[in-house]
């Protein structure tokens, strides 16, 4: 059964995101942040003190695209000192991985791109930007890293020994590698093989990545035999970088997304599929794993909506067992925040959508201290952009 919540984002409610939420709304809320021009959301993250932490990217008129970190209390509003902007001069940056340090008290790293004008065009071509900072936003140090051609950052952890691990994509000669790199807790680069390279490397990007304590799981998205469409690939690895592959697709395009380990050599891939119809579907495949060996895989489910698209981003497993994916409903031009529960045997059940007209997209989802979850997102209304926080209770309402 579906149900949805209609959230009305016209400029009067724009101002609820200047609104103090008190202790009486602390179950569920929702709040807006940015200027309301090209705002995104990128991660979210769960305090120690349990309030929030958000990165993504904000727009203002005279000073372009810039990565933003907000820091809020439990119940949404912006803690004093926040928001906190990181640029390199002159240049536009953006956000779109965030990694709380030892729950927010150690501080904040921070991971998206900077933009740099390509000479003689009005073209851009995207660097990696990373960010260290203190608990209170203060920056530690920036580096950025990159090419003649673009490389982009999607996802961050931090390595099994020390230092950070990003997975994107890098661009050569107009064709999209893999691209699984490490850095020290300086930031500087490691020296070790970087860059996977596909076999069929149009397409690929590596989305996701899971740190085990004894290896790391990538989730990759790659181009099929042929330029066949798209598939899954996981990549299985330690800290030498020397991974090995699992391809998981079928005959469809298929994007991976995300991975959540369900217990010792166990885990759950989240991923999307365009069926034959050309809707899109969420899937849910198995994995099992012997060392860095991936042994076995199946698709555990499939779900889907007759005359609506739905995109998978994120999955999380409740406090009751069940599993929670955050993403994106979709019919026709119109877009909603989707929240699909599913049970720990990977039967399909509620699904609740929030969104009115125009687009509304979910980003990430974590669990609440309590039990619920805050789901990130991106909510339109015309031209204009903003970021948005939905705390919910666990069976999803506001």
């Amino acid at each position: 059964m579906k149900y949805s919540f209609i959230l009305i984002l016209l400029s009067a409610v724009f101002l609820s995101c200047e609104r103090e939420i008190s202790s009486d709304q602390e179950d569920s809320f929702i709040k807006f942040y940015g200027n309301y021009l090209l705002d995104q959301a990128g991660d979210v993250e769960v305090l120690a003190n349990g309030g929030y932490a958000i990165c993504g990217t904000e727009t203002s008129e005279s000073l372009g695209k810039r990565m933003v970190l907000i820091v809020t209390d439990k119940y949404g509003n912006v803690q004093s000192g926040f928001p906190k902007y990181y640029a390199e001069e002159g240049m536009e940056t953006g956000g779109s991985s965030l990694i709380a340090l030892q729950d927010g008290t150690g501080g904040f790293f921070l991971s998206g791109f900077v933009e740099r004008p390509v000479a003689g065009t009005q073209a851009v071509q995207k660097d990696i930007f990373l960010v260290r900072t203190t608990a209170n936003g203060e920056q530690t140090w920036q580096r950025s890293y990159g090419s003649v051609e673009n490389e982009e950052i999607f996802h961050s952890i931090e390595r099994i020994h020390s230092g950070y691990l990003l997975a994107g994509y890098q661009v050569k000669s107009g064709k999209s590698d893999l691209l699984v790199m490490g850095v020290t807790e300086e930031g500087d680069s490691i020296k070790l093989g970087l860059n996977y390279i596909s076999i069929y490397d149009k397409k690929s990007t590596a989305t996701f990545l899971l740190n085990t304590g004894e290896m790391y799981l990538c989730v990759c998205t790659i181009e099929k035999l042929n330029s066949k469409g798209t598939g899954i690939q996981i990549l299985a690895f330690d800290d030498e970088l020397s991974p090995l592959a699992k391809n998981l697709s079928g005959e469809f395009n298929e994007q991976g997304m995300c991975i959540i380990e369900e217990e010792d050599g166990r885990f759950l891939v989240l991923g999307n599929r365009e069926n034959g119809s050309g809707v899109s579907e969420l899937l849910l495949y198995g994995i099992e794993t012997d060392g860095l060996l991936i042994t076995s895989s199946s698709l555990l489910a499939t779900i889907s909506e007759e005359n609506a698209d739905l995109i998978g981003k994120r999955v999380v497993e409740t406090a009751t067992g069940n599993l929670a994916i955050a993403g994106t409903r979709r019919v026709g031009v119109n877009s909603e925040v989707l929240l699909q529960f599913v049970s720990s045997s990977y039967q399909v059940e509620e699904q609740v959508s929030y969104g009115a007209s125009g687009a509304q997209t979910g980003t990430d989802i974590e669990l609440s201290d309590d039990g619920g979850f805050v789901v990130l997102g991106t909510n339109s209304y015309g031209e204009s952009t903003v970021i948005s926080l939905m705390k919910t209770s666990p069976t999803g309402d506001i």
